[in-house]
């Protein structure tokens, strides 16, 4: 009976193994072109951008002194 069982192979494991094996490897797969991809876009091509940035003085004052120059409201409480 003990002979019987031996024999008889467990397709459990193999199986088990194969499948582990090719979910790491896709696993690997994609995480490799993921970061291909990050590092794709984190490259910045200076040639794309070569237009002339105009930036207006009095403009960008004022709209400063408009965030932080602002008057701040103080409530009195009275009882």
């Amino acid at each position: 009976m003990l002979g019987k069982t031996l024999a008889k192979i467990d397709w459990f494991y193999p199986i088990l193994a194969v499948v582990l094996i090719a979910l790491s490897a896709l696993g690997l797969f994609t995480l490799n072109s993921i970061f291909k991809g990050v590092n794709t876009a984190s490259e910045f091509d200076p040639q794309v951008a070569n237009t002339k940035i105009k930036i207006d003085g009095d403009n960008l004052n004022k709209a400063y002194s408009a965030v932080f120059d602002k008057q701040i409201l103080r409530l009195e409480f009275t009882q």
